[in-house]
């Protein structure tokens, strides 16, 4: 008999947390699913780590480094259910996670998708703020084409999925948000607005995105919606922002990021000063020294601020 749900979670090098999110998926209170991890090519203690576990609702696909869209898509391809659950291998599930959103799912046959809220967390851990995602599928698709979802928390239906087109492997990055855009012609978007996860924010080169960046990833996105398909210098260009991730530039943009979350979304200015100094003694750039001074401003003032800047 097949399982109600597959839940499908790419792992590359991942053994810090993996422990942590292999053990939030095996404890959830729905227990009707299979477990479905590809390990994309690690060369850490992420394989060892899989095959420490004795369950036999987990299957793992081992194969050579491909990329999270060829790994999901290898993932969804051998699954046994219409209901598709994503995870990440730095993630942590909340025990009522997968049941509370095929209920949803269940229910709804109008809605192709559902993702939450989520508890923002650091790379050790320590809580940043809430998510405060758009709940209605006229809220979330006003979004689009920006991403309506935070990807390792939504629920979605495999046949919705392949009509959409899978995750596009030419993508080195944005491959849920190109997937989300497709998928929107066929159905309703929903969020649940209660924290199902704990979703872990750690530094990547995607940290590194300034204005420019944004621009062209924007455009490189647009193009990969509408044809399918990429030039040779987007490949090329998406090839750079994955490449360098220890470079000094990922770390200091990282805990500016979390600097600012502590100053708009969470009000810690001893955390986002703790943040910013460690931004600047990486790089020296006037943006961490504005928020440094910011960040003694009251909450009431910073949060004027924050308006001011949207």
């Amino acid at each position: 008999m097949s399982p109600k749900i597959s839940v499908i979670m790419s792992v590359y090098n991942g053994d810090k947390y993996l422990h942590e999110a292999i053990d939030s998926i095996l404890n959830q209170t729905f227990k009707d699913f299979e477990f479905i991890i590809i390990n994309d090519g690690s060369t850490d203690k992420s394989l060892k780590i899989i095959h420490s576990y004795n369950d036999g609702r987990i299957v793992l696909i081992n194969q050579e480094n491909a990329g999270l869209a060829n790994a999901l898509n290898n993932g969804i391809a051998i699954s046994k259910s219409n209901f598709i659950a994503r995870m990440d291998a730095d993630d942590i599930a909340y025990p009522e996670r997968i049941q509370k959103q095929y209920e949803f799912l269940s229910k709804n046959f109008d809605y192709i998708i559902v993702g939450s809220n989520a508890k923002i967390i650091d790379k050790d851990g320590n809580f940043v703020h809430d998510s405060n995602l758009s709940i209605a599928d006229e809220e979330i698709k006003r979004i689009l084409p920006e991403t309506p979802f935070i990807h390792p928390s939504v629920m979605y239906r495999k046949d919705i999925f392949y009509k959409a087109g899978q995750y596009p492997e030419f993508m080195l990055k944005a491959q849920d948000l190109v997937l989300f855009n497709r998928m929107a012609k066929y159905g309703k978007f929903a969020n649940i607005s209660e924290n199902l996860m704990q979703y872990r924010i750690v530094p990547t080169a995607n940290s590194n995105r300034d204005r420019g960046i944004s621009k062209r990833l924007n455009k490189i996105i647009e193009r990969a919606i509408e044809k399918n398909q990429i030039t040779d210098d987007d490949s090329t260009f998406l090839k750079s922002l994955t490449t360098n991730r220890n470079s000094d530039n990922r770390y200091a943009y990282y805990h500016l990021y979390l600097a600012k979350k502590y100053l708009w979304k969470n009000y810690q200015p001893k955390l986002a000063r703790k943040n910013l100094i460690k931004a600047l003694k990486i790089k020296i750039r006037w943006t961490p020294l504005f928020y440094y001074f910011v960040s003694f401003l009251s909450e009431q003032r910073i949060k004027k601020l924050y308006a001011a800047l949207k």
